[in-house]
């Protein structure tokens, strides 16, 4: 059972959902806690991404989310009923509203029923403990088919410490910093500057670097959670740094990974790596704008080799490119040689080489030395089904 030195979880059913299941999670910190956090850059934000925002700069001592209502599109409403959540919190933990990290997620623009959290907020506190992270782990899913959770320890000195995580999404999926949460938590006392750019860093490499739909929802939050402390925190300059920033950066990118998997009807899980660009920036646009195509998307499911899409979307990407140049790499099998067909490719492999469930794409630019990869997932007539009845 996952668990951590010093933080207290636990997840409950507060009647959000309509099905029962759980629907809102806390997080209680036995010790003073800093939070390096990343937020949607869509400029319509939800109430608790403004509030959280604000009260990322503070100690933090604990962290209440609910999944069924993102509390977004809702005027004066959001931020009043989020101030009411926090304070119910606040009056249980003892905590300051201020020291209290709030996020939401599912249905936008459907008023939060904050009174149904602020019943459950009691047995919250008096549920958690070291042993609950599953629960919040469940509490914050919403299309979600399984929970998502991923963990790393790492030892310092010769003591052990742990990194463990949980993420939400399935749609809406594309993180400009995916609906998108991810929460991961530490023990390890970190110089809050370090961990701002090491979170970061992790971030571009992971959620940042994946997309189920192309869509960037209003609530999408990533937040790192670890101990304030005074003395000794780990600095960037510090021999520890290279080995916790590793750990920190796995267990994001293994949390990127299953929301791609989990896509909203995903049959086929696909990696698209866009290599000898000009610049790291171009590689990642044109890998984003083949894996956000339709057509590319909807051949993936079809698996007809229909390669032309593919290198539309490199051609519209508004990238600097030599377009006469480019290869295409399927599975490691040479598809298009300089923008035109390879000849060593049978028909029958043709038939074949898009079965695999797990779909590994190259891009050979050949004009500069960057590269980038994003992860995604192909288009199902399931992914209709589930968004065209999502309210219901």
């Amino acid at each position: 059972m996952e668990k951590i030195n010093n933080f207290l979880f636990s997840g409950k059913s507060c009647g959000l959902k309509k099905n029962g299941d759980l629907d809102v999670g806390l997080m209680v910190s036995e010790i003073p806690l800093r939070v390096s956090a990343v937020f949607t850059r869509n400029k319509i934000k939800a109430a608790p991404v403004i509030i959280s925002k604000k009260h990322s700069k503070n100690i933090i001592k604990a962290l209440i989310v609910n999944s069924g209502n993102a509390n977004a599109c809702n005027g004066k409403y959001g931020i009043l009923d989020a101030k009411k959540v926090l304070e119910s919190v606040s009056m249980e933990t003892g905590a300051a509203q201020g020291n209290i990290f709030i996020c939401s997620t599912g249905v936008i623009g459907e008023r939060l029923n904050a009174p149904l959290i602020e019943k459950a907020v009691p047995e919250l506190v008096k549920a958690a403990d070291k042993g609950g992270f599953r629960d919040f782990a469940k509490s914050i899913m919403t299309t979600d088919t399984f929970f998502k959770i991923a963990s790393k320890d790492v030892v310092l000195g010769g003591v052990k410490h742990s990194i463990i995580g949980t993420a939400k999404g399935s749609g809406m999926i594309m993180p400009n910093m995916a609906t998108m949460l991810a929460f991961i938590f530490s023990d390890i006392p970190l110089e809050k500057e370090t961990a701002d750019e090491m979170f970061k860093d992790c971030v571009e490499t992971s959620f940042n670097s994946i997309t189920v739909d192309g869509d960037t929802s209003t609530n999408d939050t990533a937040a790192f959670f670890y101990p304030d402390a005074a003395k000794h925190p780990i600095k960037k300059t510090d021999a520890g740094y290279g080995a916790v920033k590793n750990a920190l950066s796995e267990v994001c990118f293994e949390l990127a990974k299953m929301i791609v998997k989990d896509g909203e009807g995903a049959t086929k899980f696909i990696k698209i790596t866009v290599m000898n660009a000009y610049t790291e920036s171009g590689a990642k646009k044109i890998a984003l704008t083949v894996a956000n195509s339709p057509l590319f998307k909807t051949m993936i499911t079809g698996e007809d080799l229909n390669w032309g899409r593919i290198m539309a979307a490199v051609g519209r990407s508004s990238v600097p490119l030599k377009p006469e140049k480019i290869d295409i790499y399927i599975n490691d099998k040479l598809i298009v040689q300089n923008s035109a067909v390879s000849k060593g490719l049978s028909k029958a492999e043709e038939k074949t080489v898009l079965s695999p469930k797990e779909i590994d794409f190259k891009i050979d630019l050949k004009c500069g030395k960057k590269k980038r990869s994003v992860l995604t997932c192909n288009l199902t007539k399931k992914y209709i089904d589930i968004n065209a009845s999502y309210r219901s």
